[in-house]
């Protein structure tokens, strides 16, 4: 930036308290602006550094020149002073060379796939820091059809569908990063995880970095790469307690997710091999390696499937080096595919090596590999190139794995159902005596019906009697 800055202050004013509609924090809601955000960057010279007061906007911005804005305790809010949220977007970049930082931003009304702070197509040199983003009816924050754009400590947080949406286009969308921030409780409206929901979905983006991350209860995969990612980056990451898989890598080419903590993920979807903690879904090309998966519905899973959708190559696939805890009965690590494609083939090269296991009970016991077929064994499994020089750890080791790698050393009820139930029975178990209720209402409801039948039944015999009768 230039060294020009143009420097806003206000006199410290008291501290509002918070409206009812508004999320409890510590410091309350800034009172009401006295001049509009937009009419401040629009004085601001191109390159010059803004300070905004620490206030509340109610107002849909944009950035259209190089600036680094500043809001250390100011709010952006897409609600009317009543609480209706009446605008989509908090704020618009529109060109290179911006820098966002501080600001907390709060409800918008913007549709799925959107953010409601958005980086425009073909923008580059982005940074986003600092930041509290929270209550988006869409996703929170948006910048997959632009370059080199940062996402670095923000609070991303209860956004409708996603935290982040990285959406490219196939020309733009290279180099983007998301660092070091907390994505949480995202898909608060119950979006379809199978479509796109959950902490962060991206599409057709090269050289994506996500890294540093703490990732957890959303409602969909915590990091989902999907249709034709390359050479994507997630490491040093603690993903933990999503509804479906922790790692999800589809239909892409070309990653490295190494030195991830994942726990606690994919009960939303525990069949097969598709509730893992990592996943590799028709993709190729990619080396899991030195993380540590515990308490997943599966540990790592590398399927591949007969996508009709989209051009995909499930082969070239590395997985090393990894510690995998579970509960007896699931898949450690599950080489699988439901047609007769490449995943097994001489040449694929696909293969594990020098993976660490735990279950806690001796072996053989329910399932634990798949490799062209479920192995009961781990020397069955090293019979494939699913696995080579693996071993067991034992308890004492396993604790102090996943206590440095600061992952439960059991499994809890938030992370996963009692073994042997379902989704829908955990949900049964929970909202049975509503269901029970329910219930009742229906027989009794059918029971009505029946009486009020049977009346109008004898009824019409009765009048078809005494017709009868005056003929």
């Amino acid at each position: 930036m230039a060294a020009a800055a143009i420097v806003v202050a206000l006199l410290a004013a008291p501290v509002q308290p918070a409206d009812a509609a508004s999320p409890a924090t510590s410091s309350g809601t800034p009172p009401a602006c006295d001049r509009s955000l937009q009419s401040l960057i629009d004085a601001a010279p191109a390159g010059s550094t803004l300070v905004a007061p620490a206030c509340t906007y109610r107002e849909a911005v944009t950035i259209d020149k190089p600036l680094d804005l500043q809001g250390p305790g100011a709010v952006i809010d897409g609600r009317a002073p009543d609480g209706t949220v009446v605008r989509d977007t908090w704020l618009v970049v529109a060109a290179s060379d911006v820098t966002v930082s501080g600001f907390a931003m709060r409800y918008a009304d913007n549709q799925p796939q959107t953010g409601a702070l958005r980086v425009a197509p073909g923008v580059s040199r982005v940074t986003i820091s600092d930041c509290d983003l929270g209550f988006a009816a869409g996703a929170d924050v948006s910048f997959g059809e632009a370059d080199s754009v940062t996402l670095r400590h923000c609070d991303v947080h209860d956004a409708g569908q996603l935290g982040v949406h990285l959406g490219g286009d196939g020309e733009h969308g290279q180099g983007n990063q998301v660092i070091d921030n907390h994505i949480h409780g995202n898909n608060t409206a119950g979006y379809d995880p199978e479509w796109e929901a959950g902490g962060l979905k991206a599409t057709r983006q090269s050289g994506l970095v996500v890294s540093g991350n703490e990732i957890d209860d959303n409602h969909g995969p915590g990091v989902w790469c999907d249709i034709y990612c390359t050479n994507v980056t997630i490491s040093r990451n603690a993903i933990h307690d999503n509804t479906h898989a922790g790692i999800l890598f589809e239909v892409s080419t070309g990653a490295r997710i190494d030195d991830n903590s994942v726990w606690g993920n994919g009960w939303g979807k525990p069949t097969w091999a598709w509730g893992a903690g990592i996943l590799l879904s028709s993709s190729g090309k990619a080396e899991v390696d030195h993380n540590v998966i515990a308490w997943n519905a599966t540990g790592i899973g590398v399927i591949s499937q007969d996508r009709q959708d989209w051009q995909h190559d499930a082969t070239g696939n590395f997985v090393h080096d990894n510690v995998i805890v579970a509960d007896p009965d699931r898949y450690l690590l599950a080489w699988v595919q439901d047609w007769d494609g490449e995943l097994f083939g001489v040449h694929s090269g696909n293969h594990g090596q020098g993976d660490r296991f735990w279950v806690g009970q001796a072996e053989p016991s329910g399932l634990r590999f798949a490799w062209d077929g479920d192995r009961a064994t781990l020397a069955d499994l090293e019979g494939t190139p699913g696995e080579s020089g693996g071993s067991y750890v034992d308890d004492g080791t396993k604790d102090q794995l996943l206590t440095a790698a600061g992952v439960p050393g059991a499994a809890t009820a938030s992370d996963r159902p009692a073994p042997g139930t379902s989704l829908p029975e955990r949900a049964f178990a929970r909202y049975w005596p509503v269901a029970l209720v329910l219930a009742l209402l229906a027989v009794a409801g059918g029971l009505l019906v029946s009486v009020l039948l049977v009346r109008r039944r004898r009824r019409l015999a009765a009048a078809r009697a005494a017709s009868d009768s005056t003929r």
